[in-house]
C-alpha cells in the first residue's frame, strides 16, 4: 500500500517511508497541537494573570495526551499488518527510539527545568509522557507479534484495572513510594492536572491503540480505508458517548448524595472527567473518543483530498513529532514562561505565531532527515554484532576447509 496520495509529503524519505500513511502523520500532528495549546495556556494566560479562559485551554488540550498514545499504539499495528514482512525490522528500530527517549529524552527535556528555575534535579523526577512512549515502543510491538488482538486487549484492561486496584489499596511508604508514582500513579485530589505519566496505565492505553491499528490496518490492505475510517469513528463516537453518560452519571450522584465526595474522596476523583495523572477510566474513554473522532475525520479528509495545505503542515509536525514535543516544551515552559506577556485579547495570534515557528522548525527538522539521529545506536550495534558473526563463520568455514584431509586416488 501506498502513502496517501492526497497528502503530498514534501520530506525525504527514511527507510521506513513508505509504509507511513501521510493522514495517520497528520493526525499525530494534530494531536500536538493540543499539547501545544495546554502548554501555552499554562506558560500564557496563568502566567499573565488572565480570566479562566486559560483553565478552559487546559481542559481543551486534554485531548492530546490518549490521542497521542493511542495513534503511537494505533501506527505499531497498523504497520504490523500493512508491512508484516519488516515489522521485525521495525520492532528493532522502535527499540532504538524509545531507549532514546527514555535516557536522552528524559534528560533534555529535564535540562528545560534548569533555565525555567526548577533545577535540573527537580525536573529530571518528572515523569514524561516521552517517557511513556519510550516504554511502549520498547515493549509494546513485540506483543503485537506475539500476543493475538482479544487476548491484547484483555492484558491491558488487566493492565489498567489492576493500576487502578494499587492506586486504591498499595499504600507503600519510601522506595516502594517511588516505584509506584512512576509505574501506578499517585493521585493528587487537590488538581486532577498536575502529576507524573506513570508507565502501566497508559501502557494500557497503547496495548488498546495497536488493536485499533491492526483492525484498520486490515481495512487498509482490502483497500477498504472509507470503511476503516468508519470503524475509528464509531470507536470514537461510541466512547465519548459512554464519558458523555459516565459524566452525567457522576453529577447525579454528587447531587443525591452529597457527601460521597467528602466520605470517599478518592473514589469520586478516579472517576472525574479530568483525572489525567494517572488517567482514570471516565477521562480516557471520554478524550480518547473524542481524539479518535478527530484522526477518523482527519484519515477521511486525507482520502477525499480535503484541506491538503493544512494536513500537510500537520504532517510536518506528525512526522517530527518527537523533536517538536521537546521544541515546544522549550518555547512554551522555558521563553514564553519567562517572557512574562501581558496578558491581551489577542493572544490566539500570539499562539498561532508560535504554532507557525514549531511547523517551520519541523519542516527544517525533516528535510534533513533529523530522525535518524534520535538513537542510542542500538541498530548500528546489532548490525556490528551480524557481521561479526558472518566474519567468524567465514573464517571458521575457511579453516576447516584448510585442514580436510585429501581424498585418497588409490
Amino acid at each position: 500500500m501506498s502513502e496517501t496520495s492526497t497528502v503530498s509529503a514534501p520530506v525525504r524519505k527514511s527507510s521506513y517511508g513508505s509504509s507511513r500513511v501521510a493522514s495517520i502523520d497528520s493526525a499525530r500532528g494534530a494531536a500536538m497541537l493540543f499539547v501545544c495549546l495546554a502548554h501555552f495556556a499554562n506558560a500564557y494566560q496563568f502566567v499573565s494573570g488572565a480570566d479562566a479562559s486559560g483553565m478552559y485551554l487546559v481542559l481543551i488540550g486534554m485531548v492530546a495526551s490518549p490521542t497521542f498514545v493511542i495513534v503511537s499504539g494505533l501506527v505499531a499495528g497498523f504497520l504490523s499488518v500493512t508491512r508484516s514482512s519488516s515489522f521485525t525490522q521495525l520492532r528493532q528500530k522502535l527499540v532504538d527510539r524509545g531507549l532514546f527517549l527514555v535516557i536522552v529524552g528524559h534528560t533534555i527535556l529535564a535540562v528545560s527545568h534548569v533555565f525555567a528555575g526548577a533545577g535540573f534535579v527537580a525536573g529530571f523526577k518528572i515523569g514524561y509522557i516521552t517517557d511513556v512512549v519510550g516504554f511502549a515502543v520498547i515493549l509494546g510491538p513485540w506483543l503485537v507479534d506475539s500476543v493475538r488482538p482479544k487476548p491484547r486487549v484483555m492484558l491491558a484492561l488487566c493492565i489498567f484495572g489492576f493500576s487502578w486496584l494499587a492506586v486504591f489499596l498499595w499504600h507503600p511508604a519510601g522506595i516502594g513510594a517511588t516505584v509506584k508514582q512512576y509505574l501506578i500513579g499517585i493521585p493528587d485530589l487537590s488538581d486532577a492536572t498536575r502529576g507524573d505519566f506513570p508507565l502501566l496505565p497508559w501502557f494500557a492505553i497503547y496495548l488498546v491503540g495497536t488493536v485499533i491499528g491492526q483492525m484498520l490496518g486490515g481495512f487498509y490492505a482490502q483497500k477498504r480505508e472509507k470503511t476503516g475510517h468508519l470503524l475509528l469513528a464509531g470507536i470514537g463516537a461510541g466512547s465519548f458517548a459512554l464519558g458523555i453518560v459516565a459524566k452525567l452519571g457522576l453529577h447525579v450522584v454528587r447531587t443525591a448524595a452529597p457527601g460521597l465526595e467528602q466520605a470517599h474522596p478518592l473514589l469520586v476523583f478516579s472517576v472525574s472527567t479530568y483525572q489525567k495523572f494517572p488517567p482514570g477510566p471516565v477521562y480516557v474513554i471520554f478524550f480518547g473518543g473524542a481524539g479518535m473522532l478527530m484522526v477518523a475525520a482527519i484519515l477521511e479528509a486525507g482520502r477525499r483530498g480535503l484541506m491538503p495545505f493544512l494536513l500537510n503542515r500537520l504532517r510536518q509536525i506528525g512526522l517530527a513529532s518527537l523533536f517538536i514535543y521537546v521544541l515546544q516544551y522549550y518555547v512554551y515552559v522555558v521563553v514564553l514562561r519567562a517572557l512574562r506577556l501581558p496578558y491581551s485579547p489577542f493572544w490566539p495570534l500570539l499562539f498561532l505565531f508560535t504554532l507557525f515557528l514549531l511547523e517551520r522548525a519541523a519542516a527544517l527538522w525533516n528535510s534533513a532527515e533529523g530522525n535518524r539521529y534520535l538513537t542510542v545506536g542500538l541498530a548500528a550495534f546489532l548490525r556490528w554484532i551480524k557481521r561479526r558473526k558472518e566474519l567468524a563463520l567465514t573464517k571458521q568455514i575457511g579453516l576447516d576447509a584448510s585442514f580436510r584431509k585429501p581424498v585418497s586416488t588409490l
